[in-house]
Order: structure tokens, then C-alpha cells, then sequence
């Protein structure tokens, strides 16, 4: 693979709008983009700084969300979109196989964050093809470099903060799934789940503003879901809503203590196994992180060594055999 070749851009607002103060920053937004990429054509979705007169928390009505989803697939080598906040999976009622199967055609790179994480998820499992969780807009000198390189199919790399449990003896590699952890369990929560074989990937979560409660349940739900049992890792980014002078180190580190402890049953059965179970902390993944903001690919690849080096691609390299 050499990347995705990207003619046209769309920037897209399936979820909640952006504020308008919030203009600047998507105009520098499409500044970088274009001197990553080059003349590209550039289409900008008319609800971006809009709201619903019915739901105002989201963009517009869903078949006008949709409608302006369906275009960006079939026409656009880059899809990204801008905001978080709720009513991405509301698009999902209106995909079709039809609209999966011009993504497999396609293949577009997309590229969201935090509510997004449904679709990118879902995009990956139905189409297999990768995509970025990433937020955008947060796009800045220090994130280029790798933003480019990602999109290319060159090799970026990041660094996490501990272990929370051994290291692994070997490198650890594997395909990322997840974002936000409550949306990717709503992701999983449906009568009948998406049939993934945990064995190939390593989950990525991060959240925000929630309490050990909160992570208990979401936890529980992904143990029902038999996740833990098979999966290859575990990366988890920022639990708690960032700043810098309030409680967010305590409250970080109780929701990381809680999740070491929550699965010590599952890490002790595997480690018997000879399976184990490697959870690392990151800190510059999740939501308002200040610098160096961790781009996953979604069905891309990861790998991980024992000394926290994280590197991404976003395609998987194929082993080549030697005749």
C-alpha cells in the first residue's frame, strides 16, 4: 500500500454542530490539510454550525445527515468529521449494502472522534477498510508530521506512560479497534453484535467525564461481550475530563486502579494460560489532551514492545514469502 490517494476532502457534521467561534480553527484545519496533501478539492458540509429545529443537539435531520454522508462516500477520498457530541449512529439505519459495498470500491479514509467512534468502527467491520479516530480540528504543528505520515501508509510512532501489568516478552502486534469506550459498547450493544475474533486486535479507549461506576458497567459490558478473553491487549488513554489544575491526575489514576483490579480474575486465568493480558496506559489520548494527540487507525495496525513504544500504519503489512 502507498496510502490513500486524495483528490477531494469533505468535511461532514453528522453528530452535534460546531460553535461558530469554532470557524477559524476549521479554516486553519483545511489550511494544514492542504499542505499535507496538495491541491485537493475542498467540500465543506452546509451543517457544520448548524442545529435541528426538532433535535437541537444535532446538525440536521437525519435523512439530510445521511444524504450528506451517502454523497462524501461516493464522491470524496477523505472524509472527516468535525464535531463529537450524539446522533452519528443515527446514520447507520440509513446505510445499505449498496453503501457498503462502494466503500469496499472506494475506500475512502475517514476520519472522526469521540461519537464517531460507531461508525468508524462499524465502516471497518462491514467494508474492511481502515479508518482514523482522530480529532481534526485539534490538528496543529505538532500532530502534521504524523498526521501526514499516517495517511501515506508511513510508520508514526508514540509513546505510552506504564504498564499495568507485565510487559509483554515479545513485540506485541495486532489491529486497533475501539475510541470511546461508551460509545464503542453502544457499538456492540445490539441484538445481534458484530462477530469479531478478539485474538487479532488491541483495543484502544479512552472517555470522558465518567466515574468508576460508569467504567464498572462499561467494563461488565464488554466482559459479556467475551472481549477479555481473547484480545490481544488493551491501550487505555485519559478517563476523566482533562485539565490542568484540577483533580484530573487522582481521578485518572482511581479509574486506572479500578480497571487493574476489576480484571486481576481475567489477567491471572490468562497469565495461567500462558495467554496474558497487556494493559498499558497512554496520556496523550482522549479528549482535550494538550499535545502530541494520539492518531489510531482503526483496522490499520499496531505494534507494541515491552519498553511502551506504540507505532502505527494504517494498512497491515503483508508478509512476503521467501521462495
Amino acid at each position: 500500500m502507498t496510502g490513500v490517494q486524495i483528490k477531494r476532502v469533505s468535511l461532514i457534521a453528522p453528530s452535534t454542530c460546531l460553535p461558530r467561534s469554532e470557524k477559524s480553527r476549521v479554516t486553519q484545519t483545511i489550511r494544514y490539510l492542504t499542505g499535507i496533501l496538495g491541491q485537493v478539492e475542498i467540500d465543506v458540509c452546509p451543517y457544520l454550525f448548524s442545529s435541528d429545529e426538532l433535535i437541537d443537539h444535532v446538525t440536521a435531520p437525519l435523512d439530510d445527515r445521511a444524504e450528506s454522508f451517502k454523497e462524501a462516500i461516493r464522491n470524496s477520498d477523505l472524509i472527516i468529521s468535525v464535531a463529537g457530541g450524539t446522533g452519528a449512529e443515527d446514520i447507520l439505519f440509513k446505510i445499505d449494502k449498496k453503501d457498503y459495498r462502494i466503500l469496499r470500491e472506494r475506500k475512502p479514509l475517514l476520519v472522526g472522534f469521540s461519537d464517531f467512534t460507531f461508525l468508524l468502527n462499524e465502516i471497518y467491520y462491514n467494508s474492511h477498510i481502515p479508518a482514523v479516530y482522530f480529532p481534526t480540528l485539534r490538528l496543529g504543528r505538532g500532530n502534521l508530521k504524523k498526521i501526514e505520515d499516517l495517511f501515506f501508509d508511513r510508520p508514526i510512532q508514540y509513546h505510552g506512560t506504564a504498564w499495568l501489568t507485565d510487559p509483554p516478552k515479545r513485540r506485541l502486534s495486532g489491529i486497533p479497534l475501539g475510541g470511546n469506550l461508551s460509545t464503542f459498547v453502544n457499538f456492540l450493544n445490539r441484538k445481534e453484535p458484530p462477530a469479531f475474533n478478539w485474538k487479532k486486535y488491541i483495543l484502544f479507549f479512552e472517555d470522558i467525564q465518567i466515574d468508576v461506576e460508569d467504567l464498572h458497567r462499561l467494563l461488565a459490558a464488554l466482559r459479556r461481550h467475551k472481549v477479555f478473553k481473547e484480545i490481544k491487549g488493551l491501550v487505555i488513554g485519559s478517563l476523566a475530563s482533562y485539565n490542568k489544575n484540577g483533580n484530573y491526575r487522582a481521578v485518572q489514576k482511581e479509574n486506572l486502579r479500578f480497571v487493574r483490579n476489576y480484571l486481576s480474575d481475567i489477567i491471572d486465568k490468562r497469565k495461567e494460560r500462558k495467554n496474558p493480558l497487556p494493559i498499558l496506559s497512554v496520556s496523550n489520548f482522549g479528549h482535550n489532551v494538550p499535545r502530541d494527540m494520539m492518531a489510531v487507525p482503526i483496522g490499520g495496525q499496531v505494534v507494541i514492545d515491552r519498553h511502551k513504544n506504540v507505532t502505527f500504519r494504517l494498512h497491515r503489512q503483508r508478509k512476503i514469502r521467501q521462495s
